[in-house]
């Protein structure tokens, strides 16, 4: 076989996988795009509008997942890893702050290294959300909160193994870690000065009866 025969079997090869990764990439960024919506939907309370955005993202990857059958290289390419952990990211914060519970990779065929990381950015949404809930005077929400991010934490520290079986992990636990602790920090502080304020008030009543 000459050479150049050789040369254009593998071009159309390569052109075949650059066709798909043309199709994949905006849908790609179009499902990241809605899982970002989705959690500041969550944020607002608009659980209904967010979970209707995470629908949205699960079906642009589902289309994405799609076309990556006709690419064996774009298959092991990884390229949709981004969308799956801002899914599993979205989808754990609604359910977390909704109703207290955890959405299974199951739900929406996460992978389980995309879940898992996805996962461990979900301890910095809940700090927002305790945050919110403390200026908003409800500490227990935010305890709540605060609950789960210890959680996730110890659960995702029993994954001790190598970067290059579940990457990024270790160092989006420890940054995890520091961010449960300054959360613990802002409701320490909060519950004490609750409790200094209602002791004033209490004070206040027991003088006015005097």
């Amino acid at each position: 076989m000459e050479l150049s025969e050789i040369l254009n079997s593998l071009r159309d090869e390569v052109e075949a996988d650059d066709r798909v990764r043309e199709v994949i990439l905006p849908l790609s960024r179009d499902a990241v795009r809605k899982c970002s919506e989705s959690v500041k939907k969550t944020h607002k309370g608009d659980f209904s509008v967010a979970r209707e955005l995470v629908n949205e993202a699960h079906s642009i990857i589902r289309d994405a997942e799609g076309a990556l059958d006709n690419s064996d290289f774009m298959t092991k390419s990884k390229t949709l890893d981004i969308a799956y952990q801002e899914l599993a990211e979205a989808a754990n914060i609604l359910s977390l702050i909704e109703t207290g519970k955890y959405t299974a990779p199951d739900v929406y065929n996460i992978p389980s290294r995309s879940y898992l990381t996805g996962l461990a950015d979900v301890i910095g949404e809940l700090r927002r959300a305790a945050l919110d809930f403390l200026r908003q005077d409800e500490v227990a929400r935010a305890e709540s909160l605060l609950e789960h991010m210890e959680d996730i934490l110890e659960g995702l520290q029993n994954f001790d193994y190598p970067n290059a079986l579940v990457p990024d992990l270790r160092r989006k636990c420890d940054v995890g870690r520091s961010l449960i602790e300054r959360t613990r920090g802002d409701l320490t502080r909060a519950v004490g000065q609750s409790r200094l304020v209602r002791e004033l008030t209490e004070f206040e009543k027991r003088m006015r009866g005097e």
